[in-house]
């Protein structure tokens, strides 16, 4: 959790939530794998921290670790340049799903 700020309510109160999260916390372990494999450390090493974050993270932790991961998705520089495949883009879709959860819930105030 971000020192300074409420933590909100429990993830894990919100179930739909907690599995969107755990969905992306396990394509992204295998991503970072799968990046090693393909030598593409700089990708790995952006993703690898953020595992924690979508297994444990607060609400605010994972909105911040979700915009950070989809950002790797540009248009000008992305992983899919490294990582052309159907995982990632399940792993893309994921992160959007989840995204929208997390814009809904904070504009809903749930």
């Amino acid at each position: 959790m971000s020192p300074g700020r409420p933590a909100g309510p429990p993830r894990w109160q919100d179930p739909a939530l907690d599995e969107a999260a755990l969905r992306v916390a396990r394509l992204v372990r295998d991503a970072v794998g799968v990046l090693r494999l393909l030598g593409h450390a700089r990708w790995a090493a952006l993703f690898e921290p953020l595992v924690p974050v979508f297994e444990d993270g607060d609400r605010a932790d994972l909105l911040v670790a979700a915009r950070r991961a989809r950002a790797a998705f540009g248009a000008r520089d992305s992983v899919l340049d490294a990582w052309d495949s159907d995982d990632a883009l399940r792993l893309r879709d994921a992160l959007d799903r989840l995204q929208l959860l997390l814009d809904r819930r904070q504009a809903t105030g749930t």
